[in-house]
């Protein structure tokens, strides 16, 4: 690789994780073709990419999907909404940052699968239940993150918007709220991770569609290369709605890193 660079000829910055991938691949048919595990339950790439191609030439996979994206990106947004103004609020008014603080460390020791059984009775089998229970596998890290972003502001900036007059409210969307967005945006792709595991394992463990519910049912069947062709699609959602995340930041707080490149040059 160091010799491509003298010569001039970079390794595209979109082929490195490809290199990995392919690693992974090829570790995971060594150990196949190797028989330390029987196909049966760990099955070849070359059956896995096959069950895949089936999946995706099924509208039925489609369908699940999409009800599984939207689901989790529905969630993660009122994760966002809920999160971030429950921080704003605490770095405005101190009283509340103090009661939110030992009620968020309890919440996030809990897994959101396991509020399911009892969210059933009390939110019913339907949307109402998995958006509850996405909402909560992200929002206390998205309300983290910003809680500590907002703390932390540089105390030049709050002196110099006390001399241009602004007040605690101007300072906070003005100039606290901007400085913080790159950690924001941190707690949000940490909590995207958390919103998609939380479908789909409530899918699978309340619901009648979805991936989640996909993977549940090819599991049980033994319908094995399926199951991991499923979980190499659950695997890409990540990657997905990570890029978007990442795309979003880029045009809402990019300036941060042209400051930060200035800064070192």
């Amino acid at each position: 690789m160091t010799a491509l660079r003298s010569q001039g000829m970079a390794v595209p910055a979109w082929s490195k994780p490809l290199i990995g991938l392919s690693g992974f691949l090829l570790l995971w048919q060594a150990v196949v073709l190797v028989g330390g595990i029987s196909e049966e339950y760990l099955p070849g790439v070359p059956a896995v990419a096959q069950a895949l191609w089936v999946q995706l030439t099924d509208r039925d996979f489609w369908t699940s999907e999409g009800l599984t994206l939207v689901r989790a990106v529905g969630g993660l947004l009122l994760a966002t909404l809920t999160g971030v103004g429950a921080a704003l609020l605490g770095a405005r008014y101190r009283v509340i940052d103090r009661a939110l603080s030992p009620l968020v460390q309890v919440m996030l020791s809990l897994p959101p699968a396991a509020l399911v059984p009892l969210a059933i009775f009390g939110l019913g089998l339907g949307a109402k239940l998995f958006a509850f229970i996405i909402w909560f596998a992200a929002v206390w890290n998205i309300y983290v993150n910003a809680q500590s972003a907002l703390a932390a502001s540089e105390p030049v900036q709050l002196h110099v918007a006390r001399t241009l007059g602004y007040g605690g409210w101007d300072t906070l969307w003005r100039v606290r709220l901007p400085a913080a967005l790159p950690e924001i945006f941190t707690g949000i792709r940490v909590a995207a991770a958390g919103s998609l595991m939380a479908t789909v394992a409530a899918e699978m463990l309340a619901g009648k569609d979805g991936l989640g519910f996909m993977l549940y049912d090819t599991a049980f069947a033994l319908r094995i290369p399926e199951m991991f062709a499923l979980l190499a699609v659950a695997g890409l959602n990540g990657v997905l709605v990570n890029a978007l995340i990442v795309r979003l930041r880029r045009a809402l707080a990019g300036w941060h890193d042209k400051l930060a490149a200035m800064a070192q040059a």
